[in-house]
């Protein structure tokens, strides 16, 4: 499917996730429907692609809303169609690897849900291992970069500090690292 799309579509992804990014710099709070401009058409984008891996993602992204109340149906309703979408094509396999571990995350509040949806809606237009590579470089640039500017020349100090005695951390806005993740995404094609 990625293949299939405009080239200019990463680019225009990265854009809308910069104004998020900022929204999200500015008053920690994205609203929901922020999520949905990337999502829907994501999902639509799979739908034409592969209707029942759609189908099954849809299913999935449901059930978690189920998880966060009922945890054990919430959990299986959440991962079986994920299980089934590799079953039935294994070149999905990233985006459901992708989805599974940005779900737990959220559920485990390491991440907010906005993020989520973010990094699962990149997963969506572009089911590949590289998204999900740049998915992880942009969030391990983007962290890395909060923690130099918000800490200088301590920032070693305080990692060894995060690390060794499990100080709670602080919450930073975090969809800048899936606007970096789609820059590296977008660099990639071109290279």
């Amino acid at each position: 499917m990625g293949n299939s799309l405009p080239a200019f579509l990463p680019w225009l992804l990265f854009v809308w996730l910069g104004i998020e990014t900022a929204w999200d710099l500015h008053s920690h709070d994205i609203p929901f429907w922020f999520s949905l401009v990337m999502l829907a058409p994501g999902i639509i984008l799979l739908a034409i692609a592969a209707p029942l891996v759609a189908m099954l993602a849809f299913v999935s992204l449901l059930a978690t809303e189920i998880s966060r109340r009922y945890w054990l149906p919430g959990m299986t309703a959440m991962y079986v169609p994920l299980l089934a979408m590799t079953i039935l094509d294994v070149r999905y396999i990233p985006l459901a690897l992708g989805w599974a571990i940005l779900m737990a995350l959220w559920l485990a509040k390491v991440i907010g849900g906005a993020d989520a949806l973010a990094g699962m809606s990149l997963l969506l237009f572009y089911p590949s291992w590289l998204m999900l590579a740049c998915i992880v470089a942009g969030i391990l640039a983007w962290f890395g970069l909060l923690f130099l500017l918000r800490y200088g020349r301590q920032a070693g100090l305080r990692l060894w500090t995060l690390l060794c005695t499990h100080a709670e951390s602080t919450r930073v806005a975090g969809i800048g690292a899936y606007a970096l993740a789609a820059l590296f995404f977008s660099l990639a094609a071109i290279i």
